[in-house]
């Protein structure tokens, strides 16, 4: 009794660990005027998130120690990461505004409605654009492109544009040598 009582007050207590840690990174940290503050309290929460990464204000991030964003990336206003099973965003990625990233989501064959889910990668040089929505275990191929409100339910190819619901190849993208860096001209104080 006494040992099947200690094991529920672990189980409270670090539900609302993961509360409080969830109300701290969308309440205080996502909201704060500084792009580097953010990313420094989330390379302190876990996050793999490298030098020259702009994260702009906003974002609704579900864990924040499983994402690993590569420099030169770019966050979007007001993007959706869930990270409970893991993000790898790649080199020089541009994440528009309000973009949907999920790895969770409920096996609505399940009695219990189990969450099911697995993580997303987001290869180099992808532009995924405004209101977007990616599901879990998708893989974005290098240079790829999602156009805006599309919902992504499977891999995407490198080098492909895709757009719709269910998100269809389009169109390609030219295949270069590209040199760029979306946060070249990031707006101060975002």
């Amino acid at each position: 009794m006494i040992i099947k009582r200690l094991k529920r007050a672990k189980l409270i207590f670090s539900r609302h660990k993961i509360a409080w840690r969830w109300i701290f990174l969308n309440s205080i940290v996502t909201p704060m005027y500084s792009k580097h503050l953010r990313a420094f309290i989330l390379r302190k929460m876990g996050s793999k998130i490298a030098k020259g990464v702009s994260i702009y204000r906003n974002c609704y991030i579900w864990d924040g120690s499983k994402i690993e964003i590569e420099t030169g990336s770019t966050i979007g206003f007001k993007v959706h990461l869930d990270d409970r099973r893991g993000i790898k965003i790649g080199k020089n990625v541009t994440i528009a505004s309000e973009v949907m990233i999920w790895t969770l989501h409920h096996d609505y064959n399940d009695i219990h409605f189990k969450a099911i889910g697995a993580p997303v990668i987001v290869e180099d040089y992808v532009w995924i654009c405004s209101r977007a929505i990616i599901l879990p275990g998708v893989t974005i191929g290098e240079g790829a492109v999602i156009a805006s409100g599309s919902v992504v339910t499977k891999d995407v190819a490198a080098w492909t544009v895709v757009g719709g619901v269910p998100a269809k190849k389009i169109s390609e993208r030219e295949r270069k040598q590209y040199d760029y860096t979306p946060n070249e001209y990031w707006i101060p104080f975002v």
